[in-house]
Protein backbone atom coordinates (compact mmCIF):
# COMPACT_ATOMS: atom_id res chain seq x y z
CA UNK A 1 0.00 0.00 0.00
CA UNK A 2 0.80 3.50 -0.49
CA UNK A 3 0.92 6.17 2.37
CA UNK A 4 1.19 9.84 2.43
CA UNK A 5 4.00 11.94 2.65
CA UNK A 6 2.37 14.29 4.92
CA UNK A 7 5.64 15.31 5.85
CA UNK A 8 7.04 16.90 2.18
CA UNK A 9 3.56 18.28 1.86
CA UNK A 10 3.21 20.48 5.14
CA UNK A 11 6.48 20.31 6.88
CA UNK A 12 9.53 19.86 5.27
CA UNK A 13 9.86 23.74 4.48
CA UNK A 14 10.19 24.77 7.94
CA UNK A 15 12.18 21.84 8.60
CA UNK A 16 14.51 23.16 6.38
CA UNK A 17 14.48 26.52 7.64
CA UNK A 18 14.86 26.16 11.04
CA UNK A 19 16.80 23.67 11.53
CA UNK A 20 19.52 24.21 9.08
CA UNK A 21 21.69 26.10 11.64
CA UNK A 22 22.08 22.85 12.77
CA UNK A 23 23.06 20.96 9.85
CA UNK A 24 26.42 18.48 10.42
CA UNK A 25 27.17 19.58 14.08
CA UNK A 26 28.25 17.09 16.39
CA UNK A 27 26.91 15.56 19.28
CA UNK A 28 23.36 16.33 18.56
CA UNK A 29 19.98 14.77 19.77
CA UNK A 30 16.81 15.03 18.05
CA UNK A 31 13.55 13.58 19.69
CA UNK A 32 10.72 12.75 17.16
CA UNK A 33 7.58 12.13 18.92
CA UNK A 34 4.72 10.22 16.64
CA UNK A 35 6.60 8.63 13.46
CA UNK A 36 4.45 7.59 10.98
CA UNK A 37 6.56 5.64 8.00
CA UNK A 38 9.61 7.29 8.66
CA UNK A 39 9.45 10.48 6.26
CA UNK A 40 10.95 13.31 8.83
CA UNK A 41 13.36 10.87 10.10
CA UNK A 42 14.85 10.11 6.57
CA UNK A 43 15.46 13.94 5.96
CA UNK A 44 16.57 14.42 9.36
CA UNK A 45 19.41 12.02 9.12
CA UNK A 46 20.00 13.04 5.77
CA UNK A 47 20.27 16.75 5.94
CA UNK A 48 21.07 17.65 9.86
CA UNK A 49 21.75 15.11 11.78
CA UNK A 50 25.14 14.54 9.29
CA UNK A 51 27.39 14.19 12.02
CA UNK A 52 28.31 10.62 13.27
CA UNK A 53 28.06 11.88 16.87
CA UNK A 54 24.42 12.67 16.14
CA UNK A 55 21.41 10.85 17.18
CA UNK A 56 17.56 10.66 16.29
CA UNK A 57 14.76 9.38 18.74
CA UNK A 58 11.78 8.55 17.45
CA UNK A 59 8.99 7.11 19.35
CA UNK A 60 5.38 5.81 18.51
CA UNK A 61 3.00 2.81 18.94
CA UNK A 62 2.43 2.16 15.66
CA UNK A 63 -0.88 1.62 16.35
CA UNK A 64 -2.29 4.43 14.70
CA UNK A 65 -5.50 6.63 16.01
CA UNK A 66 -8.99 7.02 16.30
CA UNK A 67 -8.71 9.67 13.21
CA UNK A 68 -10.46 9.03 10.21
CA UNK A 69 -7.79 8.19 8.02
CA UNK A 70 -6.05 5.79 9.95
CA UNK A 71 -8.95 3.63 9.89
CA UNK A 72 -8.17 2.31 6.41
CA UNK A 73 -4.08 1.96 7.04
CA UNK A 74 -2.75 -1.31 8.08
CA UNK A 75 -0.14 -0.02 10.83
CA UNK A 76 1.79 -3.12 10.83
CA UNK A 77 2.61 -2.35 7.42
CA UNK A 78 3.07 1.69 8.22
CA UNK A 79 5.66 0.32 10.85
CA UNK A 80 7.34 -2.46 8.31
CA UNK A 81 7.81 1.04 6.19
CA UNK A 82 9.55 2.79 8.65
CA UNK A 83 11.67 0.09 9.71
CA UNK A 84 12.84 -0.24 6.05
CA UNK A 85 13.44 3.39 5.72
CA UNK A 86 15.40 3.99 8.57
CA UNK A 87 17.65 0.59 8.24
CA UNK A 88 21.52 2.05 8.49
CA UNK A 89 20.25 5.45 9.55
CA UNK A 90 21.43 7.45 13.18
CA UNK A 91 17.97 6.29 14.60
CA UNK A 92 16.84 4.63 17.59
CA UNK A 93 13.36 3.80 17.65
CA UNK A 94 11.25 3.43 20.68
CA UNK A 95 7.84 1.32 20.25
CA UNK A 96 5.87 3.27 22.96
CA UNK A 97 3.17 5.61 24.28
CA UNK A 98 4.73 8.91 24.25
CA UNK A 99 3.45 9.87 27.60
CA UNK A 100 4.91 6.16 28.62
CA UNK A 101 8.23 7.22 27.15
CA UNK A 102 8.54 10.81 28.67
CA UNK A 103 7.15 9.62 32.08
CA UNK A 104 10.16 7.37 32.01
CA UNK A 105 12.61 10.37 30.69
CA UNK A 106 11.66 12.81 32.90
CA UNK A 107 14.53 12.44 35.72
CA UNK A 108 16.85 11.77 33.49
CA UNK A 109 18.12 15.00 32.65
CA UNK A 110 20.98 13.40 30.84
CA UNK A 111 18.85 13.08 27.94
CA UNK A 112 18.03 16.46 27.07
CA UNK A 113 17.19 17.56 23.08
CA UNK A 114 18.43 20.05 20.85
CA UNK A 115 15.26 19.73 19.18
CA UNK A 116 11.61 18.01 19.88
CA UNK A 117 9.20 17.30 17.39
CA UNK A 118 5.40 16.70 18.72
CA UNK A 119 3.73 14.86 16.24
CA UNK A 120 1.63 11.84 17.28
CA UNK A 121 -1.32 11.56 19.17
CA UNK A 122 -3.30 14.77 17.80
CA UNK A 123 -6.32 15.34 21.06
CA UNK A 124 -6.02 18.54 22.67
CA UNK A 125 -5.14 17.12 25.97
CA UNK A 126 -2.16 14.82 24.23
CA UNK A 127 -0.65 17.51 22.55
CA UNK A 128 -0.53 19.25 25.91
CA UNK A 129 0.62 16.45 27.79
CA UNK A 130 3.80 15.41 25.18
CA UNK A 131 5.06 19.48 25.25
CA UNK A 132 4.70 19.89 28.90
CA UNK A 133 6.36 16.35 30.05
CA UNK A 134 8.97 17.26 26.70
CA UNK A 135 9.74 20.66 27.91
CA UNK A 136 12.31 20.02 30.74
CA UNK A 137 14.02 17.68 28.07
CA UNK A 138 14.51 20.29 25.34
CA UNK A 139 18.02 22.51 25.87
CA UNK A 140 18.01 25.90 26.39
CA UNK A 141 17.83 27.29 23.15
CA UNK A 142 16.54 24.36 21.70
CA UNK A 143 14.10 24.25 19.35
CA UNK A 144 10.08 22.53 19.71
CA UNK A 145 7.80 21.99 16.73
CA UNK A 146 4.44 21.01 16.65
CA UNK A 147 2.60 19.46 13.57
CA UNK A 148 -0.88 20.07 12.83
CA UNK A 149 -1.64 23.14 14.28
CA UNK A 150 -4.38 23.90 11.82
CA UNK A 151 -5.47 20.28 11.51
CA UNK A 152 -9.27 19.29 12.37
CA UNK A 153 -11.13 22.51 12.00
CA UNK A 154 -13.77 20.20 11.07
CA UNK A 155 -13.55 18.05 14.22
CA UNK A 156 -14.38 19.27 18.26
CA UNK A 157 -11.65 21.12 19.80
CA UNK A 158 -11.16 18.43 22.19
CA UNK A 159 -9.89 16.61 18.99
CA UNK A 160 -7.14 19.00 17.59
CA UNK A 161 -3.69 19.86 18.49
CA UNK A 162 -4.46 23.69 18.36
CA UNK A 163 -5.93 24.43 22.04
CA UNK A 164 -3.44 22.14 23.19
CA UNK A 165 -0.51 24.57 21.37
CA UNK A 166 -2.22 27.14 22.48
CA UNK A 167 -2.42 26.58 26.15
CA UNK A 168 1.16 25.21 26.43
CA UNK A 169 2.26 28.63 24.87
CA UNK A 170 0.42 30.95 26.72
CA UNK A 171 1.53 28.85 29.88
CA UNK A 172 5.33 29.21 28.58
CA UNK A 173 5.18 32.63 27.27
CA UNK A 174 8.13 33.65 28.88
CA UNK A 175 10.24 30.79 28.36
CA UNK A 176 9.77 31.00 24.75
CA UNK A 177 10.17 32.77 21.09
CA UNK A 178 7.91 32.28 18.71
CA UNK A 179 9.92 31.31 15.27
CA UNK A 180 6.70 30.51 12.66
CA UNK A 181 3.11 29.92 13.17
CA UNK A 182 1.75 28.43 9.84
CA UNK A 183 0.47 24.30 9.53
CA UNK A 184 2.91 24.07 12.40
CA UNK A 185 4.17 26.34 15.65
CA UNK A 186 7.42 26.44 16.23
CA UNK A 187 9.07 27.56 19.38
CA UNK A 188 12.68 28.12 20.98
CA UNK A 189 13.43 27.96 24.18
CA UNK A 190 15.10 31.05 26.10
Amino acid sequence: MSYPNWFAQTAQNNFTTYLSEYAGKPNLRFLQLGVYTGDASVWLCNNILTDKSSILIDVDTWRGSDEQSHAEMDFSDVEKIYKEKINNLSVISVVSDTVEYLIRQRNNFMDSYDFIYIDADHTAVSVLMDAELSWPLLKSGGIMAFDDYTWGRHLPPSKTPRPGILLFTERHKAEIDTLVINDQYWIRKK
